[in-house]
């Protein structure tokens, strides 16, 4: 079987092998990989974390395992770069923690470009909330960013309600459960949810606003599905 994709998990298996989970853009597949943790490992490279690589897997008595891979795209000057090192270090657990399977084709090309990005410079933070904003909406966790969580309708909207799960207009405001939004904020949330992947570059977002939005986000997540993802604690550090 060959397939391309993007290494997302590698976990260390006896001695010098590894178990690694791959993201491509129909499925995630794991598979073992015999000697990838030794320096002169033939197939070691091919399968560093975040790489993107053409694999060649068989089935044996233990399951699958890689006979071949080719490194497509190793990123390399995010490994520069201590920012894009942390936000793709959030990619991967988000990754990791919230896309299943049958996902992969909506999440991948997300995943893909936001590594290119990243790779070329562009805003790493803007990166990391996008794909956040996304990872939420595959995993059923996304909050509606087109009309008024509680009346539906799509004018004078004012304010978004973690607690309602999106926005509320101005009619269905309540001084005792929300707080009002500024409407640059207000923008920048709808953009995140709904800005397909041609345009993830469209765009550049301060830091700082990022980084709020994402500790946010990280709260309604722990709210929803009491979940936490430590590499926030990285990027809000830096």
């Amino acid at each position: 079987m060959e397939f391309e994709g993007i290494v997302i998990r590698s976990t260390p298996f006896r001695d010098h092998d590894a178990m690694v989970t791959v993201l491509s853009n129909d499925k995630m597949r794991s598979f073992l990989v015999r000697g990838a943790l030794k320096y002169n490992s033939k197939l070691g490279p091919s399968v560093n974390m975040y790489t993107k690589s053409r694999f060649q897997i068989s089935r044996g008595k233990e399951g699958y395992a890689l006979r071949s891979g080719e490194i497509l795209e190793s990123y390399k000057n995010i490994k520069t770069d201590i920012d894009c090192l942390a936000v793709e270090d959030f990619l991967g657990e988000a990754t990791n923690k919230l896309v299943q399977s049958e996902d992969a084709p909506e999440i991948y090309p997300f995943l893909e470009r936001g590594l290119q990005l990243l790779d070329s410079g562009f805003s790493p933070y803007t990166v990391a909330l996008i794909y956040f904003a996304k990872v939420l909406n595959v995993a059923g966790y996304s909050l509606n960013v087109d009309s008024c969580q509680i009346c539906g309708k799509t004018e004078q909207i004012i304010a978004l309600s973690y607690k309602d799960g999106g926005f509320i207009c101005r009619d269905c405001f309540s001084s005792l459960k929300h707080s009002k939004w500024d409407p640059n904020k207000l923008k920048l949330m709808r953009y995140i949810f709904k800005v397909g992947v041609e345009n993830f570059d469209k765009v550049e977002f301060a830091k700082e606003d990022c980084l709020t939005i994402i500790k946010e986000l990280s709260k309604f997540l722990d709210s929803v599905a009491q979940l936490n993802l430590k590499s926030i604690d990285l990027l809000k550090k830096i």
